[in-house]
């Protein structure tokens, strides 16, 4: 234990020289997605604390940067998420790499036809200005021939998304939407996909921070972005990310099988405080950031995926959430805080459950400064919870700068990494 604690204390967790942008030829920088912990953070911790063959979970598991590092180690992994849109994206990488293992020049097949078929398919733009007035749903349905709109309705894509796109950019959207969902190939399927959804907040015309989408703020004025570009921009990246991260597997793990590893994992969308699907002491390291109270809405950023693939329980998710952000500016305080701790309660009466003994439970946390919370420590009053009730015991704390500036939402600019041992 006091190597480890020593090597803990080595490592610099600010990782301030890594972002997405100077890494964006990395798996985990392909989909974008809200306050992601930089990758070097599950990647040391996954080498420092579990052997290959480890069972690696992350129970509030977001874009699914652990998922990508625990196959980077060849250790198994088990997802949770609540959020439907991201656990559907992080299942589409996995696929691609897992197809693109049997079949090594898949992506290349793929971007290799998409590029001749979108070329040879070129959308007629409708619309001679670059940027015009949003805002109206009545003035700007006239730019819009019927067919266009009759097309939209027979897709299942919402009519809402006039107000946030330029009709020439939502007409190829709906191109590449057609062609994302036209191929059976579940490699390929996958993977038109996965490039699809993360072009949607690119040419977006609300060019503001991510939160105007979260809380439905319209852009003022729509401009034109191509979005065929966007995507084949976003296939390059991919098919050159996922060729890297393939020769990296087999460097590092030699004789490692990765389908079958991936075949004995499992994503999951659910609620972090009922996973009966995990088995009791069954996992090797519980690794993870949970919600920060009253700092994110993460469901609702998703608002672009919901109006192109509709989910029923959308405008229910947001409520089933653990600490949003939508509560930030409530007054009654305590009402707020308590039932955070209640949900952090339940959630770590799971962890206790599913985690072998001896074995590790990482924390990733910080604090928000919104009035709701004025007045109190969450992070300590969590860590207190966790070895109180819980019997953990805590061997490791230290606190990181947070280095990505679309990550200080609702004042978190610092946050913890705890590690607890459950006795």
């Amino acid at each position: 234990m006091t190597n480890l604690i020593q090597t803990l204390n080595q490592v610099n967790w600010d990782f301030s020289d890594y972002s997405s942008q100077r890494f964006p030829l990395d798996v985990n920088s392909m989909s974008w997605y809200p306050a992601t912990f930089p990758p070097p953070i599950p990647k040391f911790l996954i080498a420092l604390l579990t052997a290959p063959q480890n069972i690696v979970f992350d129970p509030f598991g977001g874009s699914g940067t652990t998922v990508i590092e625990a196959i980077k180690q060849n250790r198994p992994f088990l997802y949770n998420d609540l959020n439907p849109f991201v656990v559907d994206e992080v299942r589409n990488i996995v696929r691609v790499l897992r197809e693109s293992s049997l079949r090594p020049y898949l992506l290349q097949t793929l971007k290799k036809q998409d590029e001749e078929y979108l070329s040879a398919n070129v959308v007629k733009g409708f619309c001679k200005e670059e940027i015009y007035k949003g805002k109206s749903a009545e003035v700007i349905r006239e730019k819009y021939p019927q067919k266009m709109l009759e097309k939209m309705k027979s897709l299942g894509v919402s009519e809402e998304l006039i107000l946030w796109y330029h009709i020439d950019t939502l007409n190829e959207l709906l191109q590449l939407y057609e062609l994302a969902s036209s191929d059976q190939d579940i490699g390929m399927l996958s993977a038109r996909k996965y490039a699809f959804v993360s072009i949607l907040k690119e040419v977006c015309s609300q060019r503001g921070h991510f939160t105007y989408i979260t809380d439905n703020c319209r852009p003022a004025n729509l401009r034109y972005y191509n979005a065929f570009s966007a995507y084949l921009s976003i296939l390059n990246r991919l098919t050159i990310s996922v060729d890297d991260f393939l020769r990296q597997f087999v460097v590092s793990n030699g004789e490692a099988n990765l389908v079958r590893l991936i075949d004995q994992s499992t994503i999951c969308c659910g609620d972090a405080r009922k996973m009966s699907w995990v088995d009791n002491q069954s996992v090797d390291l519980i690794l993870t950031s949970p919600p920060y109270l009253c700092a994110q809405d993460y469901i609702k950023t998703m608002r672009l995926n919901n109006l192109f693939f509709p989910n029923e329980g959308f405008d229910k998710l947001p409520g089933q959430e653990i600490g949003s952000r939508a509560n930030r500016k409530r007054k009654n305080g305590p009402e707020v805080v308590n039932k955070f701790y209640d949900d952090m309660r339940a959630f770590c009466g799971e962890a206790e459950r599913v985690l072998k003994k001896n074995k590790f439970f990482c924390l990733i946390i910080g604090q928000g400064k919104a009035k709701a919370i004025e007045g109190h420590d969450t992070i300590g009053e969590l860590s207190t919870m966790i070895i109180q009730d819980f019997g953990f015991q805590k061997i490791y704390e230290t606190s990181r700068t947070i280095g990505y500036k679309w990550n200080r939402l609702g004042g978190v600019d610092h946050e913890k990494i705890i590690i607890f041992q459950k006795k």
